[in-house]
C-alpha cells in the first residue's frame, strides 16, 4: 500500500506542475508562442487551376458540308451511334451515324413535289407547243391570202384608177396584219418560253433538293479524315457529347483527332482572375498519370470571350498551355494541374495573412516589442493564398502578434523614436 501510495503521490506532484507551468507559460510566455517573427524571402503569386491535356492542333470531325446546305432546311441532327471515345482509326474509318430519320421523311415530301412540278413543266410544253403551232398555221394563212391580194392589186391596173387605189390598199392591209401576226407570235413565244422556265426552275429546285438528300442520307455515315485518336467534342456547357446529343449547325463538332506531338494543358479561368493572366506566363503542369514528374509551361492562348460552364458560379476564359513533355508518352483527356506564376519576387519582407488587420481603409500589425504591444500602420502589397508583401513598416526580425488582443482599443499607435 505505501508504494502505491507513493505512486499516486508522484503521479498527482506532476499533474500539480503541469497546470502550474501551463498558467505560467499563458500568462508569462504566451505572447512570444503567439507571434511571428517577419523574414525576408522568396515570394510567388500564382493561380491554380485543373486542366486537361489535349493536342494543340487537331482535325475537327463535324457535321458533314452535306446536312448544312440552306436548302435541305436542317438545323440539327441527332447523334445515333458514336465509336467509343479512345479509339484509334484510319483514314475512311467508320465515326459515327447521324440520324437520317428527318431527312428520309423530307426526301418523300420532295418527292411528291418533284413529280407535281415534273407533270406541271410536261403540260406547259404540250400547251406552248399547241398554241405556236395554231399561231404559225394562221401567219400561212397571211401568206397565202397576201399572195392573193397581190395578185389582184397586180391585175387592177387595166381598171379605173379608183379601183386600183382601192385594191393597192387592201394589200398594204394585209402586209400590216401580218406584221402584227409576226409580231404577236414572237411576243407570245416568249410569253411561252418563260412560263416553261419557271415551271422549270421550280421543277429543278425540287430535283436538286432530291439529289441534295440522297447525298445527306449516305454522309450521315462519318467516317474519319485521317489516321488519329477519337475524342469526344464538348457542348456548349463543357460536357462531352454522348448518344442521343443534338449536332447543330453551330455546335457542328462532332469528335476530334487532336496532334499529339504538340500537347497542350486546356484550362478554364474564372473572369475574377483572367485579367491577371497574360500570354506567356510561366506555367508549372504536373499530371495526375505521372506522378512526381513536373513540367514546364507557358500560357499560349487565352479566349476573348468568356462562358458559362457547369460548376462555375460564374463566367470562365479557355486557356491553352503549351507543355514541353521532355518526350514522355501522354494521352489526350488526362488531367493535369497547372499552376500559373504571375509574379515572383526575390528577398522582399513577407507575414502571414492572418498577421494582417484593417481599421477605417488603414492597413496594420500588432508589433510585440521588448513585452509591450504596439498597433503599427504599414504598407501591403501583392498577396497569395498564405502571405502578403510587406512593402513598408516592417523589417526583418520584427516580431508580430497573430492574433488581435483582447483589450484592442487600449494597444497604443506605434511612435518612431
Amino acid at each position: 500500500m505505501t508504494a502505491k501510495r507513493k505512486i499516486y503521490t508522484i503521479i498527482f506532484s506532476l499533474a500539480a506542475a503541469a497546470v502550474v507551468l501551463s498558467v505560467l507559460f499563458v500568462f508569462k510566455g504566451g505572447v512570444a508562442n503567439k507571434t511571428h517573427t517577419v523574414s525576408a524571402g522568396a515570394f510567388e503569386l500564382a493561380i491554380e487551376v485543373k486542366g486537361e491535356i489535349q493536342g494543340k492542333n487537331a482535325i475537327v470531325i463535324s457535321l458533314p458540308d452535306e446536312l448544312k446546305h440552306s436548302d435541305l432546311r436542317i438545323y440539327q441532327v441527332k447523334l445515333k451511334d458514336i465509336v467509343e471515345e479512345g479509339t484509334m482509326v484510319r483514314a475512311g474509318d467508320y465515326v459515327a451515324t447521324l440520324d437520317a430519320a428527318e431527312i428520309t421523311q423530307q426526301m418523300q415530301n420532295n418527292n411528291e413535289d418533284l413529280q407535281k412540278h415534273l407533270a406541271e413543266l410536261n403540260d406547259a410544253k404540250i400547251d406552248s407547243s399547241i398554241q405556236l403551232t395554231q399561231l404559225r398555221e394562221e401567219l400561212g394563212e397571211f401568206v397565202y391570202d397576201l399572195d392573193y391580194k397581190r395578185l389582184e392589186m397586180e391585175q387592177s391596173k387595166y381598171e379605173s384608177p379608183a379601183y386600183q387605189r382601192k385594191k393597192q390598199v387592201e394589200y398594204e392591209r394585209t402586209i400590216r396584219d401580218m406584221e402584227k401576226k409576226k409580231r404577236d407570235y414572237e411576243l407570245k413565244k416568249l410569253d411561252l418560253k418563260m412560263k416553261i422556265r419557271r415551271t422549270e426552275d421550280r421543277f429543278n429546285y425540287y430535283s436538286r433538293r432530291d439529289s441534295l438528300m440522297k447525298r445527306a442520307i449516305a454522309s450521315s455515315r462519318v467516317t474519319a479524315p485521317k489516321e488519329g485518336m477519337i475524342m469526344y467534342a464538348k457542348q456548349w456547357n463543357g460536357r462531352k457529347i454522348r448518344t442521343g446529343d443534338n449536332i447543330s449547325i453551330w455546335m457542328p463538332a462532332i469528335a476530334t483527332l487532336p496532334d499529339m506531338s504538340q500537347p497542350v494543358s486546356e484550362a478554364y479561368i474564372q473572369e475574377i482572375d483572367i485579367t491577371k493572366v497574360t500570354p506567356g506566363d510561366s506555367v508549372e503542369v504536373t499530371i495526375d498519370a505521372l506522378p512526381g514528374e513536373s513540367f514546364k509551361g507557358a500560357v499560349s492562348q487565352i479566349a476573348n470571350v468568356g462562358q458559362e460552364l457547369q460548376g462555375f458560379d460564374m463566367k470562365v476564359f479557355r486557356i491553352a498551355v503549351d507543355i514541353d513533355v521532355r518526350g514522355k508518352d501522354i494521352k489526350p483527356a488526362m488531367t493535369s494541374n497547372n499552376k500559373i506564376v504571375l509574379s515572383k519576387l526575390s528577398n522582399v519582407v513577407t507575414i502571414p495573412r492572418n498577421c494582417l488587420f484593417t481599421k477605417n481603409g488603414a492597413s496594420y500589425v500588432y508589433l510585440e516589442e521588448d513585452g509591450k504591444v504596439w498597433m503599427k500602420e504599414v504598407t501591403p502589397g501583392l498577396e497569395n493564398d498564405e502571405k502578403v508583401v510587406i512593402e513598408d513598416g516592417l523589417a526583418p526580425g520584427d516580431k508580430i502578434l497573430t492574433y488581435a488582443p483582447e483589450q484592442e482599443s487600449d494597444v497604443p499607435l506605434w511612435a518612431e523614436s
